[in-house]
Order: structure tokens, then C-alpha cells, then sequence
């Protein structure tokens, strides 16, 4: 099996289901941003992904006990964003809310050495809610697809692990355009890195996308990815 060839394939969009107003769209949306385009309930027949480590509590993020230290970093800083956000309204605060769910998101689901499996996909809880079945679908079947594989032949210690974020640009009053209504989002570029390791060529794997965010009540909520 050609894993490089693979691993040049990385997750780009995602969100099959995404409510506006009354409207119920499924399917395989197609985001364009201000320019820029790339590109339920899940049933018995579906793969079904790994319980979470940790219990979900409503309205407050979790940190998983097999967090990376960078992974421990950036959750204290989004909890403290979040609080400033929920607190204050600005523009400020909403721009340090928004990089952090990047961030946070980015150090969970693009890490691999704490996971068990391909089922047990990263950064779920930041994804808007009506999307979350589709996503790990997605991710099943996409950047998580060869996890075993790896996990066969290397220490899953050895696998990937994000140790740095940058973002790249960040525009709070970008827009989300469907076939039928355009949406007010943020869009948030960002670049990451991976430790070293002997066991995989960390280059085949994403390391720069746009993540697209909405907000939802007093959350962001990430709705699209968009990769070249």
C-alpha cells in the first residue's frame, strides 16, 4: 500500500448537514469564502467512533487525559478566551475566542500519538453540532483512514504530534456562501507543526488550511475546512 500517496490527501471540507433557518440541507456542502472554494443521526450500517475519553459536560470544553503538554497549553488559554468573550463583546476578544478553537482544534484532530484508532477522531467538540456525525464520518474515512496501519508498525508515541500553531490571518466579518443564503462567518488561516519523528515523514501530512467559524449562542463553532 502506497501510504504516501495516501497521506497527500488530507480532510478539506466537511459538513453535510447545516441548518439555515428552517431549511434542512444534506449533502455534501460546497463553501466558497469571499472567493476562496475547495472544492443526522448516524445509522446502524455507519462506523460508529470510539466513546469519548472524558464525560461530555454541557457547555464547557474538555480536556482529554492524554492530552499532549501543547494540547494542555492552548486549552488554557481557550478557557480563558472564552470566559473574556462571554464577558466582553469585542472584536478583540472575539478574534482570541476564534484563533484559539483553531488552535485547539488543530492540536487534537491533527495528532495522532494519544489515539487509539481511526475511530477515535480529535477536535469533535469544537465542530458545530448539527455537523459532528458527518465530520467523524469524514475523518473515518479520510485523515484517520490508515491510522492502524501505523499503529500496527510504530508506537503510536512515534506518530505525529502537533507542537505549534500560527495563524496566518484571521478576518471576523468574512462570509459563508451556500446555493441559497450567504452567512456571516470568520475565517482563520493557520499553519502548524509536527515533532520530529523517526517513524513517519511528518512533510506528507496537512499542515496549513483556512478553518471556517460561525457563532453559535455564546460558542464559535467550526463549520468548514477548506485546504488547497
Amino acid at each position: 500500500m502506497n501510504m504516501k500517496k495516501i497521506m497527500r490527501q488530507p480532510l478539506a471540507v466537511f459538513g453535510s448537514i447545516f441548518l439555515i433557518t428552517t431549511l434542512l440541507l444534506v449533502g455534501v456542502l460546497l463553501y466558497q469564502v469571499k472567493g476562496i472554494t475547495d472544492g443526522g443521526k448516524s445509522s446502524d450500517n455507519v462506523i460508529k467512533p470510539t466513546p469519548p475519553i472524558v464525560e461530555k459536560v454541557p457547555d464547557e470544553y474538555q480536556l482529554s487525559d492524554v492530552a499532549t503538554a501543547y494540547q494542555k497549553e492552548v486549552f488554557e488559554e481557550l478557557v480563558t478566551a472564552q470566559h473574556a468573550y462571554k464577558d466582553k463583546y469585542t472584536e478583540l476578544t472575539k478574534e482570541e475566542y476564534a484563533t484559539l478553537v483553531v488552535k485547539n482544534f488543530i492540536a487534537d484532530f491533527y495528532t495522532w500519538s494519544n489515539k487509539t484508532g481511526r475511530n477515535d477522531v480529535g477536535g469533535v467538540q469544537f465542530i458545530a453540532e448539527e455537523m459532528r456525525s458527518t465530520f467523524r464520518k469524514q475523518a473515518i474515512d479520510g485523515f484517520y483512514e490508515n491510522l492502524y496501519f501505523y499503529l500496527n508498525d510504530y508506537e503510536a508515541t512515534s506518530l505525529i504530534t502537533v507542537n505549534d500553531v500560527t495563524i496566518l490571518d484571521v478576518n471576523l466579518n468574512d462570509t459563508l456562501k451556500t446555493e441559497d443564503e450567504v452567512i456571516d462567518c470568520i475565517s482563520v488561516q493557520a499553519s502548524w507543526q509536527y515533532e520530529l519523528s523517526s517513524s513517519v515523514e511528518i512533510e506528507q501530512f496537512q499542515s496549513e488550511a483556512t478553518f471556517i467559524l460561525t457563532e453559535s449562542e455564546d460558542h464559535l463553532v467550526l463549520n468548514a475546512i477548506l485546504s488547497e
